[in-house]
């Protein structure tokens, strides 16, 4: 909770009417799930991504060539993980896109094939 009140809303956060209207256009432009591609799924895009963590820093929010479409699954576990990771110092930048090696093989071990 304390945690929360730190981060501030999503609106604080720079979500707002200007990212509701970039992310549509990207997810548009990018109607496929990185993640689900890179493992031979075909999966709807739900969310822009920002692969880099952008913790605040607007520079890093607005850099349209660190965005990656994602569906929610991706997103909610996928992502997470390799944030963790990253966080630790156990992995890197690329690491963090959705069709790197090490998200490939997060997505095989916590995913059965076929499943959600």
């Amino acid at each position: 909770m304390e945690y929360d009140q730190r981060r501030g809303s999503a609106r604080e956060r720079g979500y707002g009417a200007r990212w509701d209207k970039a992310s549509a256009g990207f997810k548009r432009s990018h109607p496929l799930c990185l993640g689900c591609e890179a493992i031979g799924r075909v999966e709807a895009t739900t969310i822009t991504d920002h692969v880099i963590p952008h913790r605040g820093d607007m520079v890093k929010f607005w850099d349209s060539s660190r965005w990656q479409p994602s569906c929610d699954w991706h997103h909610s576990v996928v992502k997470q993980k390799l944030e963790a990771l990253f966080d630790e110092g156990r992995a890197k930048i690329d690491d963090l896109w959705l069709n790197s090696a090490k998200s490939i093989a997060i997505t095989r071990d916590l995913r059965p094939p076929g499943g959600v």
